[in-house]
C-alpha cells in the first residue's frame, strides 16, 4: 500500500459533502434515517473506507435534492465527478466510487 495522507473519515465525508453541495443544480443533501440519528455531521453522505492488498478503496453514498429546471441525470453525473475528485485529492492513489441517489426535485 502506498503512503497516503491520513485524513479522518469524517473529514473525507465533509469534503465530499462540500463538493456535492457546490455542484450546480444541487439544492441540498439529504441524510437518511441513520444520518438524522447521527446529527448534522452526516450531511447526506455516507463514506466507507476499506484497505486491501491493492490499496485503499473509498465508497461514497450520496443522497441529494435537485433544483427544478436542472436535469437530474446531468446533476448526478456532475456531483459524482466532483465528489470523486474531492476524495481522490485527499487520498491519492485510492480507488474511489460514488453512488448518487436523487431523493427530491425542489
Amino acid at each position: 500500500m502506498t503512503d497516503v495522507p491520513q485524513d479522518t473519515t469524517a473529514r473525507l465525508g465533509d469534503a465530499a459533502a462540500r463538493a456535492a453541495e457546490a455542484t450546480p443544480g444541487v439544492a441540498f443533501l439529504r441524510p437518511d434515517l441513520t444520518g438524522f440519528l447521527r446529527g448534522a455531521a452526516a450531511r447526506g453522505t455516507r463514506l466507507r473506507r476499506t484497505a486491501t492488498s491493492e490499496g485503499e478503496q473509498v465508497h461514497v453514498d450520496l443522497r441529494l435534492a435537485v433544483h427544478r429546471g436542472h436535469r437530474a441525470l446531468d446533476v448526478t453525473r456532475a456531483a459524482r465527478t466532483a465528489v470523486e475528485r474531492a476524495v481522490a485529492e485527499r487520498l491519492p492513489g485510492a480507488s474511489v466510487s460514488v453512488t448518487v441517489t436523487v431523493t427530491a426535485l425542489v
